[in-house]
């Protein structure tokens, strides 16, 4: 079966490799498509993704299965109307 790569996932494996303590931990790849990075380059010098992990198995072998998303934002609600108190009349005085 061909591993076919789904857009904005990816997976992190051990580091077989890894013989110094500043190696990394977890390797891996992640499969970014254009529309995502479309929305994020707005034109500032940095680019934030939110990443999201699952531990997973893999025969004998551990793995993280990750994605890519947008940042999450809050959605803007927009403020009621601020509405000013009735006027008084003089009737509504009780003396």
């Amino acid at each position: 079966m061909i591993y076919e790569p789904k857009p904005n996932k990816g997976t992190l494996w051990p580091n077989d490799y890894k013989t110094d303590e500043k190696h990394p931990d977890w390797k891996g790849d992640i499969f970014l498509d254009q529309a995502l990075l479309r929305r994020l380059l707005n034109g500032e010098p940095l680019l934030k993704l939110s990443v999201s992990g699952w531990d997973n198995t893999s025969g004998a072998k551990r793995r993280i299965s990750i994605q890519a998303s947008e940042p999450f934002k809050p959605a803007q609600s927009p403020r009621p109307a601020q509405s000013s108190p009735p006027p008084m009349d003089d009737e509504d005085i009780p003396f």
